[in-house]
């Protein structure tokens, strides 16, 4: 059985601490994507915004849980159906109604970034896609890249059936009460929150650490300067950016031979700079930071929660946690697809199964031997 949570009591000024570490953590994913959205303070905090089902995580509930899903009534293992072409088979894994994986010591917080050019507004297609894994009982923090290209059955939350498309068209079409769906139902995982962050807090959060120190190499460099403005990069293993430069640095796709693969990459190296920065910042600049950041955060957290998760962290020690870095799908789920669009095909039951494996160190989707795969019936029939 799971064990119950300790808590501890903590100094003022460490959970001060810890606190400001909590809020990175659901700031900095989400900043990696270069997005423009202006969303004012009040919208973070109106109980209208929370979309997630609060009562789905009890963050004061003691309940045990089963060490394993081969034990927990409350799951039944996933089964692939046997489709006979590629759309059919990427509609019926994400209609299924198959039992999401979720576990109490695990919370998936979903991060985004729009790519929108109206500062007033939230549409346009999702330019990043993250999933930010705390597991307590791993003691492992995951930051798992969504490919934003990966083809998918998209279902409409209205109830009023789907359309097939990358995956992040589901935000344009639906919103994030349809972006979230779709990730949970292609990936069979529980997302519980989400944050989405605008263009002016990617740099002011840069800029407020002093820069962010990653590795570049020359080719990134060349394709920066010659592309960005505010851009003066030489390469290196440990180069300092500002805002400007760490923006272009997580929005640079075109000069890589495998796309988009390089370009998560890179907003994961940023990520894991700032998530080390955070561990540095003083006591005494925690109000200037939450000043100047929140009023830009639109999040299913309120102050409340993110306090609670403050709390959690404290008590479970979460700066200490390992952090590992994930791409979903995985390589071996996707095979790159261009006729009247560029896009990644996927094996979605095997790209989830790898994911809850990376997340939760179990899954509850078996794979038949024999399998034939959505890859296998596109490359079969040559459906595209």
């Amino acid at each position: 059985m799971a064990k119950k949570v300790k808590k501890t009591k903590k100094s003022a000024k460490s959970g001060k601490k810890i606190l400001l570490i909590v809020i990175s953590l659901i700031l900095v994913v989400a900043i990696a994507a270069g997005t423009v959205i202006f969303v004012k303070y009040k919208e973070m905090t109106d109980p209208s915004n929370m979309i997630v089902d609060t009562n789905k995580y009890d963050f004061d509930d003691e309940e045990t849980v089963p060490e394993t899903l081969a034990s927990d009534e409350y799951f039944d293992m996933i089964y692939e159906e046997t489709a006979a072409s590629f759309k059919a088979a990427l509609r019926e894994w994400a209609t299924n109604d198959a039992d999401l994986i979720y576990r109490n010591h695990v919370i998936n917080i979903l991060c985004c970034g729009v790519d929108t050019r109206n500062p007033n507004a939230i549409a346009g297609l999702t330019d990043s896609i993250m999933i930010l894994s705390i597991n307590t009982e791993k003691k492992t923090i995951t930051i798992s890249s969504i490919m934003r290209d990966s083809f998918a059955y998209i279902e409409n939350p209205d109830g009023n059936g789907g359309t097939f498309n990358k995956i992040n068209a589901a935000f344009p079409f639906y919103g994030v009460d349809g972006l979230i769906p779709a990730i949970e139902n292609n990936f069979k995982i529980r997302i519980d929150g989400y944050a989405l962050i605008n263009f002016a807090l990617f740099k002011a959060a840069i800029d407020e650490f002093g820069g962010v120190t990653v590795p570049v190499m020359q080719y990134e460099a060349n394709y920066m300067n010659a592309n960005y403005d505010n851009c003066s990069i030489e390469a290196g293993d440990a180069v300092t950016l500002t805002g400007d430069e760490a923006l272009a640095f997580c929005r640079s796709r075109k000069c890589d031979s495998d796309g988009d693969k390089s370009r998560t990459r890179r907003q994961r190296q940023v990520i894991m700079a700032m998530l080390q920065e955070c561990k540095n910042i003083e006591v005494s600049e925690v109000d200037d930071y939450i000043a100047t950041f929140l009023p830009y955060l639109q999040t299913s957290y309120s102050t409340t929660e993110i306090a609670k998760l403050a709390t959690r962290a404290v008590n479970e020690g979460w700066a200490t946690y390992e952090v590992k870095q994930v791409l979903a799908p995985c390589d071996e789920a996707l095979k790159a697809c261009n006729t009247s669009m560029w896009y990644w095909a996927v094996d979605y039951p095997l790209a989830a199964q790898t994911l809850q494996n990376e997340i939760y160190g179990e899954t509850n989707i078996v794979l038949a031997e024999d399998r034939i795969s959505a890859i296998q019936l596109l490359t079969r029939y040559g459906e595209y």
